[in-house]
């Protein structure tokens, strides 16, 4: 089931070109975690209902670089390999360039509220070489709202 803390990435490795890209940890296809410290999510066969929730994304810590530039797209799958993922979205800040969250926005927190429909959910981190967005915190809140 969900991980103790809800937490798709507990910061073990900086996010940079060599780990979430080369090494593939960004990418993860298991509720064990990864050597990066990224893991999927199994909400359980109800999945997440109607409230959804909100997955935050921390970056503590300035990027390497202004220009650097971090994709990381929500996805859900029936399956715990993600055989075939689902886009629930993408995650930016100032959207100055979709779905990217680029160097000069960090250190930041982004909320991105969604509502997935199937039992697992993960993040899928990309960015180009030589980036590093240092140590990056990702959670899950379920229903982060209240009903009204």
């Amino acid at each position: 089931m969900l991980d103790a803390n809800l937490c798709f990435c507990d910061g073990t490795l900086d996010w940079t070109y060599a780990n979430v890209v080369t090494s593939n940890y960004g990418t993860p296809t298991s509720t064990t975690k990864n050597a990066m410290g990224m893991g999927v999510l199994d909400l359980g066969s109800g999945s997440a209902g109607r409230k959804g929730g909100a997955v935050v994304l921390i970056l503590t810590e300035a990027a390497a670089a202004v220009d650097d530039a971090l994709t990381v797209i929500v996805e859900e799958s029936d399956t715990e390999a993600f055989t075939t993922p689902h886009e629930l979205g993408k995650i930016d800040i100032l959207a100055a360039t979709k779905g990217v969250i680029i160097g000069s926005e960090t250190p930041t927190t982004v909320v991105f509220s969604c509502i997935p429909t199937r039992r697992y959910l993960r993040i899928d981190a990309s960015c180009v070489a030589d980036d590093d967005f240092k140590t990056v915190y990702a959670y899950w809140a379920p229903h982060p709202y209240k009903d009204l």
